[in-house]
């Protein structure tokens, strides 16, 4: 029996027009700030993959926009947020290294919303962690700051990816992890793959509102060899699973198509479809934009088609994980 109208998550679609009030339009359709209280600590969980410290790399369409960020920063002020701390955990050669962390704070910005707002920077792998079983027997370590928030911000990017087909909200929060949990999520036991970890994820955070970026969007992501595309996009919702089986829908996918969402809705015993979710703003169909995930790849998973096409011998570029 499909739910009622009331009982539906909500989640808010609107086109990127004008800073600060475009968001604004996203949260305000599906009332997104309604469970913050006054003087709430506050976690904002962007999504900066990695980060080269020569080239400043990546850009748009990878990591989340700062503009999406101040944006994000500004409404919880008005809200009467308390302390806002930004996180994030960057992939790094070496966990120890505070220089590239450092350097990516401070070109996308956020030593100057520091300055301007009072809020924190912290990189994850330099703060404590909190060990918390996600599934039976199993272990993954949390950053502290987020799990010990009163209200968590997750700001991820509309984007494909090459491994769990979209990379959105859910995805996201595997920045939150140390790099010994993130290892562990790429298990080669099927019954505990990656995207059965992701999907646990969100279990040991609290409530708040997670808005996908998607003034870039990004196909075949998340690398740098993925194909960046202005598409002007947010997406908002206090529910991460309903935020990302549309997302995946504005990426051109069924949600019973991403593996990682398949599990979640199990894990919260609802549909992967929108039964019990209600869209309010722009129609999927109207914004939408079909994104590949992957490259083609020879049926034993050896060889990039286009490589294969091109005569190439010899060699072996086995498709990832």
């Amino acid at each position: 029996m499909e739910a009622n109208e009331s009982n539906k998550y909500i989640v808010g679609i609107t086109r990127y027009e004008k800073p600060l009030e475009s968001l604004r339009t996203a949260l305000d359709l599906c009332d997104g700030l309604k469970n913050l209280s006054k003087g709430a600590k506050v976690f904002i969980k962007p999504n900066i993959v990695f980060w080269t410290v020569t080239a400043n790399f990546p850009k748009w369409g990878v990591i989340t926009t700062s503009r999406v960020i101040e944006d994000m920063v500004v409404l919880l002020k008005e809200h009467g947020a308390g302390d806002i701390c930004i996180g994030e955990g960057i992939v790094l050669r070496n966990p120890k290294d505070k220089e590239t962390p450092r350097a990516a704070f401070e070109s996308l910005g956020y030593d100057v919303l520091r300055k301007r707002y009072g809020v924190k920077c912290v990189n994850v792998h330099e703060r404590p962690f909190k060990k918390i079983e996600i599934m039976d027997g199993i272990h993954l370590n949390f950053n502290l700051d987020a799990v010990e928030s009163d209200f968590f911000v997750d700001l991820p990017v509309l984007k494909t990816h090459a491994q769990t087909v979209v990379s959105l909200s859910i995805k996201n929060l595997k920045g939150l992890l140390d790099m010994n949990s993130r290892k562990k999520c790429h298990s080669p036991d099927p019954d505990k793959n990656l995207n059965h970890f992701i999907s646990c994820l969100p279990d040991p955070l609290p409530k708040g509102v997670t808005v996908l970026d998607g003034i870039f969007t990004t196909e075949r992501g998340p690398g740098v060899d993925g194909k960046v595309r202005r598409s002007n996009i947010l997406v908002a919702s206090t529910d991460l699973l309903s935020a990302d089986m549309v997302g995946a829908k504005l990426l051109g996918y069924d949600p019973s198509q991403v593996p990682y969402i398949v599990y979640r809705a199990e894990r919260e015993k609802r549909p992967p479809n929108f039964d019990c979710v209600h869209i309010k703003g722009e129609e999927i169909e109207e914004v939408s934009s079909p994104h590949q995930y992957t490259f083609p790849y020879t049926e034993d998973g050896s060889l990039p088609l286009p490589l294969k096409r091109m005569g190439i011998d010899g060699l072996s570029y086995p498709k990832f994980d």
